[in-house]
Order: structure tokens, then C-alpha cells, then sequence
């Protein structure tokens, strides 16, 4: 059960992961495209250069908003299948391991058959 519990997990990171792939890729092209193309807002070089800094930082700080949330996204999950494996894993041992005291085998008594 604890193999399915973690196999179920990456396959949900797999499209998690893709996703934070491709908003990051996203994210970067479009910093690019708008630190490149600032000349066309404005002639004068001074808001020119201002506005690719803009874009460029703001490239830069969504690219780091998606790492952070993929990195929680993949924490979350992790965290869940291994409550879960905690779970089923607990359950396994509590059924088999459970002390009785009515049970006379419990405390020892060798006269029970």
C-alpha cells in the first residue's frame, strides 16, 4: 500500500512539476521579451533602460514566486503521502502488535493450550 500511496504522489508532481515549468518559462520569455522591446515604449535612453530594468526584475521576482510555490506544491503532497503511509503503516502494526490484558497468553500464563 505504501508503494501505491508514493506512486500516486509522483504522478501527481509529474503535471505539478510541468506546470511550474512552463509558467516559469512563460514568466522568463515574457521578462525578455519586455526588457528587449522597452525601446519601444519611449526614445529617451534613460526610460528605456528603466523599463527593461522593470520587466527584467519583474521577471525575476515572478520567477522566483513560482519556484516558491512549486516548492510548497511538492512539500504539500509529499507531506500528505507520507501521513498516509504514516497511517496505513500505524494501522498495520496496531492490529498486530495490540496488547490485551483479558488475555490470559498476554501476561505470561503458560497453562493455556
Amino acid at each position: 500500500m505504501k508503494i501505491f500511496i508514493w506512486v500516486v504522489a509522483l504522478i501527481l508532481l509529474v503535471p505539478w512539476s510541468g506546470a511550474a515549468w512552463l509558467a516559469y518559462a512563460l514568466v522568463d520569455v515574457s521578462g525578455d521579451w519586455m526588457s528587449g522591446n522597452a525601446d519601444m515604449l519611449a526614445a529617451e535612453p534613460q526610460v528605456v533602460e528603466t523599463v527593461s530594468w522593470i520587466g527584467r526584475m519583474l521577471a525575476g521576482v515572478g520567477e522566483t514566486v513560482i519556484i516558491v510555490v512549486w516548492a510548497l506544491g511538492v512539500l504539500s503532497v509529499s507531506a500528505v503521502a507520507w501521513i498516509f503511509c504514516r497511517l496505513v503503516d500505524g494501522n498495520r502494526r496496531s492490529n498486530a502488535l495490540r496488547w490485551h490484558p483479558d488475555d490470559p497468553r498476554a501476561a505470561g500464563d503458560q497453562r493455556i493450550p
